[in-house]
């Protein structure tokens, strides 16, 4: 019989293991699901017995390696993953026009989950951050990429500087605008404090200046995030991503971008 400060150290172990595997991962994936209930049969163990000197600690040493393999599982799985990403979306993408005015290139985005961390939520498997190719993106105009009507406006959140990161996981958008299609609710985030010259309600044209580029919410620095969602405003692994295209200034067919593509 282990002594009581074996069981305490492989539950202790077990669990930095489970949630190190499990932030990983992309929410509602195979592997996230597996590690919800490896951890959920693990934890019910451990309160069954209250980790007391008569439970074996064996029960978390396993846990502690199926949690292992299933976070070494989601880093590798990237071909699977943007195999996946890429049928769900090819299927009916909603179709966007370049949302500035000039050339910016995706900083994070695409099939590779190695250069889309978007993958991990599930509202914005589809997402995109752009950044502009020449020079700042810093309070460069913001365009609609859509016609549609302005359902939701965030305006006052106050912006980091133009190259500093900021953690704001309360309001991770930062300052956004949120058009209805009819298919789907496109978000443009991380706009500047006080730009936003639309009010809920407003219709909009292809084109139309509805912000400028800033730092606000949860963010690396100044850019331009983009992606459509279920829901009309900030639902974080609430809403469902809704695949998007873009069709380039003078293309005649939308494409699925990816990781260091240019657009505008």
């Amino acid at each position: 019989m282990p002594p009581p400060s074996n069981g305490y150290l492989a539950f202790a172990v077990f669990m930095v293991v489970a949630v190190s595997s499990l932030v990983t991962m992309r929410a509602r994936s195979v592997q996230y699901r597996a590690m919800v209930v490896v951890i959920f049969l693990v934890v019910a163990a451990g309160f069954s017995g209250s980790i007391s000197p008569t439970l074996p600690s064996i029960g978390f040493w396993i846990g502690t390696a199926l949690s292992a393999a299933l976070g070494l599982w989601a880093r590798l799985d990237h071909r699977g993953t943007a195999h996946r990403w890429l049928e769900r979306a090819s299927v009916g993408p909603i179709v966007l026009h370049p949302p500035f005015e000039d050339r910016w290139r995706v900083a994070a985005g695409g099939p590779d989950p190695r250069h889309n961390h978007h993958q991990r939520v599930s509202d914005q498997v589809f997402a995109y951050d752009f950044l502009r190719v020449a020079g700042d993106s810093w309070d460069r105009p913001i365009l609609a990429p859509c016609a549609g009507m302005i359902v939701h406006v965030e305006n006052r959140q106050p912006d980091a500087a133009p190259d500093e990161a900021r953690a704001d996981r309360a309001r991770p958008f930062g300052n956004y605008v949120s058009i209805e299609t009819p298919h789907g609710y496109v978000i443009l985030a991380h706009l500047r404090e006080g730009s936003v010259p639309v009010r809920v309600g407003d219709a909009v044209r292809v084109g139309q200046e509805i912000g400028r580029c800033g730092n606000s919410g949860n963010t690396r620095g100044a850019h331009l995030h983009v992606h459509a969602q279920s829901q009309p405003s900030q639902s974080v692994d609430v809403a469902d991503g809704v695949p998007i295209a873009f069709l380039d200034r003078g293309a005649s067919q939308a494409m699925l971008l990816e990781f260091g593509d240019t657009l505008g």
